[in-house]
């Protein structure tokens, strides 16, 4: 069964998420903002996939993003934007952050598990 670490700032978010992810059989840990993220990613085991949001106070998504690809054992590993964040521009710094894919929100449930499906292929 694939790890997944959520990331969000928002306890309704990972509510909704976690929930999706567990119904859709991963393991889903959950960290509340980006720092925990970080250590959380980096911590053994380390995750399959990352799902982000990347507006949040403190570190936010492009920074955790970014920190992560610095890290040799997570230069390769799968990372899911998911944001309320919806311009191209957006899009755009996402990819250039180092994110694999990108989501906007609202969650929707089969968008969101056919990605993740795709991530960990």
């Amino acid at each position: 069964m694939s790890r997944i670490l959520l990331i969000d700032d928002d306890a309704r978010t990972r509510d909704l998420v976690t929930a999706i992810l567990q119904a859709g059989g991963y393991t889903v840990s959950v960290a509340p903002d980006g720092e925990s993220g970080i250590n959380a990613a980096l911590g053994a085991p380390g995750p399959d996939l990352i799902v982000t949001d990347l507006n949040m106070r403190g570190t936010n998504g492009w920074d955790v993003v970014r920190r992560l690809r610095a890290e040799p054992e997570c230069e390769n590993l799968p990372i899911l934007a998911l944001s309320a964040y919806t311009t191209a521009q957006d899009r755009d710094e996402a990819f250039d952050a180092g994110v694999s894919a990108y989501e906007n929100k609202p969650v929707d449930r089969e968008r969101l598990l056919a990605k993740v499906d795709e991530l960990l292929r």
